[in-house]
């Protein structure tokens, strides 16, 4: 008898302590309301296409302008099933690879245009320039996109610069850009961010560099 009366007490207890947590939850929510803000940000959230803060504790919202800009890691976009981050600013102008004659005369990380609308591999493709050697200064976790997250990233730009600049980033230039996607020994694929025209240009010329990671 008296185990059960213990056993009771303590689901009692934890049912209470539950109910605490949700009023927590309810009061938050209501705060956040009431100041403006969208939705309290969790890793809960759905992540459906579109725009996202990604902070620097995990958590992420959906960007509507009215949440948090405070500790912003970068942007992060959900596109058809794929998800990556962008991060807030770019590495400057840079040749793809320290040289190019390096490079080997086959390789399996050669894409034609077609394989690489479809290549979202962008860290393999990453270390793969890296082993050939690069002076782009890349951080740590963060890698060059790939043709397909580079499209994306060109095709949503205005609305991908506009929570760059309200996370206190700066916006994608309507320069051309580099992928990590090569084409040959030589070549590797570029965007034009001004009219998101996608082309091969030699390794050793030196374009902008927005870097990547996993979101």
């Amino acid at each position: 008898m008296e185990k059960k009366i213990a056993i009771e007490a303590a689901l009692t207890n934890a049912a209470n302590e539950v109910e605490k947590a949700l009023g927590i939850i309810r009061a938050a929510k209501k705060t956040a309301v009431e100041q403006g803000v969208s939705e309290v940000r969790t890793e809960e959230v759905k992540r459906e296409d579109g725009i996202y803060l990604v902070y620097d504790d995990g958590t992420y919202m959906p960007f509507s302008g009215n949440e948090s800009n405070d500790n912003v890691r970068g942007i992060g976009i959900v596109y058809d099933g794929h998800a990556f981050l962008v991060a807030l600013e770019d590495l400057g102008e840079w040749p793809l690879v320290r040289d190019y004659k390096k490079c080997p005369e086959e390789s399996p990380f050669y894409k034609t245009e077609c394989e690489g609308l479809h290549d979202w591999d962008f860290e393999g493709a990453t270390e793969h320039i890296k082993e050939i050697g690069t002076d782009i200064p890349l951080p740590d976790g963060w890698y060059i996109p790939t043709l397909a997250v580079l499209e994306v990233m060109c095709f949503w730009k205005d609305a991908i610069n506009k929570a760059l600049v309200y996370a206190g980033g700066k916006e994608m230039p309507d320069e051309d850009h580099w992928s990590s996607t090569e084409t040959s020994r030589n070549f590797a694929r570029i965007v034009y961010f001004s009219s998101g025209y996608a082309n091969i240009y030699y390794k050793y010329n030196s374009y902008v560099v927005r870097p990547v990671t996993a979101f």
